[in-house]
Order: C-alpha cells, then sequence, then structure tokens
C-alpha cells in the first residue's frame, strides 16, 4: 500500500482573527508535491469552519459569499500578564480538540507534517503536535512554516516534533525522507496544490511567482522564500479550472509577494489565459501589489479579467521612511498610479492603501500624516500594524527599544500589543488611529 502522509494545520491562538483567504497553502502544495511521487495525502484543517460537532457547540461562524468570514472561536484565558492593558480578549480559533484529535485518529500516518503561520501562533502548534503524538508517538512528525523557520531555536525547545525544516522544504524535507526509508521526490514542489476538500474550496488561493526581489526592513519574505522566482501562469490556470470544475469556485486570491514583478512571465499571460478561456472569476489581494509595476495596460487587463480589488503596500508619506526602510516607492508617484486604476474603472472603494504603524521609533504624527494624505485621494485605507519580525533588517533594533521581551518569548511578536510602544505611539495612539482610519475611508464596495 502507499505510505500515507497526514497535513496538519493548527489551529489559532490569538486576540482576533478573520479568515480574508487564509488556507493551508503551503501544506497543500507539499502534498501535492508527495503525492506525485506516490503517497496517499490527508489534511486535518484545525481551522475548519464547517465542523458539525464544532458547530453544534460553538454556532456556525458568520461568513460571506466569496468565501471569507470567521472561525470558530473559544474564549481563552490571556497568556501573559504583561497583556493585561490591553482590555482585549484572546481566543482559541478553530475547531474544537475533540474534533482536532478525532481527525487525527482517523488513519494511521507514514509522515506528519505540521505547518506553522505566524511566530506568534506557536501555541496551536504545540497544541496539534501533542494531539498527534499522543496517538502516534512513533510515527515521524516533521514541522515546517514561518514559525519553525523564524524562530527555529525556541521551537526546537518547546514543540515535540522529530524534525524541523527552516526555509524552503526542498531539498531538506527530501533528505528526512530518504533517511526515514520513504520515497522523496528528486525536483522541489511546484506552485500545485492538492485539492483536498477539507481546505474548503468555497474560496481558491493562487500563487504566480515565488519570493520578492525587495529586502524591505520590516519583512522577512527573504528569509522564507528566498529569491524571487517567476512562476508559469499555465499551472495557476489549471489549478483555478480545476477548483472551479471540482468545487465551483468563484473567489480566488493571489498569495503572490510580488505579482506585479516581471507581469511579462507571470500575471499578464495568467490574464490574458483566463479571458482567452472564458473563466469567470473574482480576484482579491490579500497581499498588497507594488504600485511602482503597475501601468495603464495592467490595469485594464486586471479589470478586464475580475478584479474586485487593488490593495497597494502605500506603507508612509513620508519620502524618508522610504528611503531607509524599502525604496520601492515614492509617495509623489501615488496620485499617477491611481489615476491609472480609476481610467482602468477601478473606483476609490475598491482601492486600499496599506499604512504601517509601530515601527521602532515611528511617531503618531507620522501615522496619522500617511492616513490622512492618502484618504484625500479618494481611496481606502488600512492600518497593518508592524509584528517585529526575527532576521528581518528591523529586528535588532526592535529588541533593543521593546520592553517586551521578543528574542525569548514570540508570543510578543504580535503587532496587536504593539511591541514598540513608547511615549511617541502609545497603545492610546494605536486606537485612534484605527479609528481614523474607518472614518477616512469611503464605504467599501465592489462594483
Amino acid at each position: 500500500m502507499k505510505p500515507l502522509v497526514l497535513l496538519v494545520a493548527p489551529p489559532v491562538y490569538d486576540f482576533a482573527l478573520y479568515d480574508l483567504f487564509l488556507k493551508p497553502y503551503a501544506l497543500l502544495r507539499l502534498g501535492k508535491w508527495l503525492q506525485d511521487c506516490g503517497y496517499r495525502v490527508r489534511l486535518v484543517n484545525g481551522l475548519d469552519y464547517t465542523d458539525p460537532d464544532s458547530a453544534a457547540v460553538l454556532g456556525v461562524p458568520r461568513r460571506e459569499a466569496r468565501g471569507t468570514g470567521k472561525f470558530f472561536r473559544q474564549p481563552q484565558p490571556l497568556p501573559l500578564a504583561s497583556f493585561a492593558d490591553l482590555k482585549r480578549g484572546f481566543a482559541r480559533y478553530g475547531i474544537l480538540p475533540a474534533s482536532l484529535q478525532r481527525r487525527i485518529g482517523e488513519q494511521t500516518p507514514d509522515l506528519v507534517l505540521v505547518g506553522s503561520g505566524m511566530t506568534y501562533w506557536y501555541p496551536g502548534v504545540i497544541e496539534a503536535v501533542r494531539a498527534v503524538k499522543a496517538l502516534y508517538p512513533r510515527v515521524p512528525l516533521v514541522l515546517g512554516g514561518a514559525y519553525a523557520t523564524l524562530c527555529a531555536n525556541h521551537a526546537r525547545r518547546h514543540v515535540e516534533a522529530d524534525y524541523l525544516v527552516e526555509g524552503a522544504a526542498f531539498p531538506r524535507l527530501a533528505e528526512i525522507l530518504a533517511s526515514l526509508s520513504l520515497p522523496y521526490p528528486a525536483l522541489p514542489p511546484g506552485e500545485e496544490l492538492v485539492l483536498l476538500p477539507e481546505a474548503r474550496w468555497d474560496a481558491g488561493v493562487l500563487r504566480l511567482n515565488r519570493g520578492c526581489p525587495f529586502r524591505c526592513a520590516y519583512c522577512s519574505s527573504g528569509l522564507l522564500d528566498g529569491e524571487f522566482q517567476a512562476g508559469a501562469p499555465e499551472t495557476a490556470l489549471d489549478t483555478l479550472q480545476k477548483m472551479q470544475q471540482r468545487f465551483a469556485t468563484v473567489s480566488f486570491a493571489f498569495y503572490d509577494d510580488a505579482l506585479l514583478v516581471e507581469k511579462e512571465r507571470g500575471l499578464i499571460p495568467f490574464l490574458e489565459q483566463v479571458l482567452a478561456a472564458g473563466v469567470q472569476a473574482a480576484f482579491y489581494l490579500p497581499n498588497a501589489v507594488h504600485l511602482r509595476f503597475l501601468d495603464l495596460d495592467t490595469a485594464l487587463l486586471m479589470k478586464r479579467s475580475g478584479f474586485r480589488e487593488i490593495r497597494l503596500g502605500f506603507e508612509s508619506a513620508d519620502s524618508a521612511f522610504h528611503a531607509t526602510l524599502d525604496q520601492k516607492l515614492d509617495p509623489a508617484d501615488l496620485e499617477g498610479g491611481l489615476a491609472l486604476l480609476r481610467a482602468a474603472g477601478f473606483s476609490g472603494r475598491q482601492i486600499t492603501l496599506y499604512i504601517l504603524a509601530g515601527l521602532p521609533g515611528q511617531h503618531r504624527e507620522e501615522v496619522e500624516a500617511s492616513l490622512r494624505f492618502a484618504a484625500a485621494l479618494g481611496v481606502r485605507v488600512s492600518l497593518a500594524e508592524y509584528s517585529p519580525l526575527p532576521g528581518s533588517r528591523l529586528w535588532e533594533q526592535s529588541v533593543r527599544l521593546s520592553a517586551f521581551p521578543l528574542e525569548e518569548e514570540p508570543l510578543t511578536h504580535n503587532s496587536t500589543i504593539l511591541p514598540l510602544r513608547w511615549h511617541g505611539f502609545t497603545l492610546k495612539d494605536l486606537g485612534e488611529m484605527k479609528e481614523l482610519a474607518r472614518r477616512l475611508s469611503p464605504q467599501a464596495g465592489t462594483d
């Protein structure tokens, strides 16, 4: 019989969690890779919002027609006493622990792969790994993902994984499989996904490119995905069409960190193929795109092919911010870029600019000025709160300036707690900036 690999997407412990096209993409990508090598593949989705046992106890989560919405939620005590001043509830998001245990125990696997997301989501990783080990103590368990990569030493101390994969899965995972006398693929995984129904495909996810050519001081994309690699439009279209055929999926989100980079090899041919095939789809951008790579022809093509929104990483109206931290945008170019989007038919309600808040030494005045500058152009603004990321260029400065033990406790990386709070930007300031963003933004729309 073919070996069985169990993919486990853990539940999440956090102050808030909303499903904005959140799928266990990396696990599903590895699942397809292993399936092609001869494995049977199962997924235990700890964030499955359709679980009937959880719904009977916790109620049915409110969902949107496009496939986004809420997860099951169970209130939890605050994980650290130093979080008490937040006046925010903490919760476990996902299926009930009993449902998680039951699903894990349905078939004995030959190998278990556990994914990990945000560094501060590790309590859910620990729970999932313990649930697996309670049932299958001798089955090899491999932990990978963002937490495993950025907080590898913490993971080794606190998670009972047999193997840890830091960064890209290949070739480390292939080496682990070879050492276990299990089949292993000779080539690295592509961007195909194993389309298991447990991932819930009322919303789909796609990825054309891997990595990002920029090395922004506040980001760790380079550590997680390495150098930028342009993807295959044909593969993305095939994935989209399979989701539509099997699950009638209409809404699709791009997971790219740099969707418009090398667009002549990626996004443009993909969208041209979408139109040529007569595909009817709605496209979304939970990850922002880079304004500097946008032109009128691309904006027109995005509008024609079904984009419902455009999200842009603006970050700050301060030119010094970009000169120091990311070098990816001149704020003076913003108005011209927005004019291109409007000429293509996108309304201000369909365009969102992200403003980054809570960076080391950042003042409230800079954030407020950026919000007002962007909103004055008639688009939506959204506050993106800074989370310190190990290995990023701002990490050492963040460790020096934060009152929280960032190096010892990944829970303190959570942007909700404002890890770099100081008298120039307080929790009160953050709350007021969030409210200002809501007041300044035109009502959302998809027309």
